[in-house]
């Protein structure tokens, strides 16, 4: 991989990162939780524009430009085209965040939901009373995760729904290469987990 190729792929990662960590704060903001397409791409198109101006991303505006277009136009769900972006790295290993937003973004295809963030205090059990329910439990996810965006301590994950929901939801996180989980409670319907690494 040549110098300049692999400058752009790291400057890509690093934009698509913090675009999605922008869009997951604009939701935990939000009282709905829930985004449609125009709406994200809205929020990530705002968030991109002086990245497109900026000269440390020139490698990349082209790109960056596209993106945005396409984006505007409702071509493209862009939060998807980012976490494209956020895998295509040079061959060394994500950091822990990067991992954690492809497993909860797996998560919500694989049980046709959307995670919510909560404080555990403020949790609303009744969410979505016909579907399942995915809720990390922490007031402040940045403090989860250290300066270089490694694990530092373990997040709370709380799950209602099927038996074969159940099983869809811990089988994601059991075949995941980098997490592991440690049930702290289960009944019928409900069990919360705390999500750790697999070291």
């Amino acid at each position: 991989m040549s110098t300049s190729n692999s400058e752009s792929i790291h400057l890509l990662t690093e934009v698509s990162l913090h675009a999605l960590l922008h869009l997951e704060f604009k939701k935990l903001e939000s009282k709905s939780h829930y985004f449609d397409r125009e709406k994200k791409n809205d929020l990530l198109v705002r968030w991109l524009k002086p990245k497109i101006k900026s000269n440390k991303y020139k490698a990349i505006r082209k790109q960056l430009k596209t993106m945005s277009l396409q984006a505007k136009k409702l071509q493209v769900d862009l939060e998807e085209v980012l976490l494209t972006g956020v895998e295509a790295k040079p061959e060394i290993l994500q950091p822990h965040l990067d991992s954690y937003l492809l497993l909860i973004r797996e998560l919500e295809k694989k049980l046709g939901t959307t995670a919510l963030l909560s404080s555990p205090e403020k949790v609303d059990l009744s969410h979505d009373e016909n579907g399942c329910l995915l809720c990390v439990l922490s007031a402040d996810l940045n403090a989860h995760f250290g300066t270089k965006n490694q694990l530092v301590s373990g997040i709370s994950i709380l799950f209602r729904g099927t038996v074969r929901e159940k099983h869809l939801f811990l089988g994601t996180i059991y075949a995941s290469e980098v997490f592991k989980y440690q049930i702290q409670y289960e009944d019928d319907n409900f069990v919360r987990i705390t999500l750790e690494l697999d070291k």
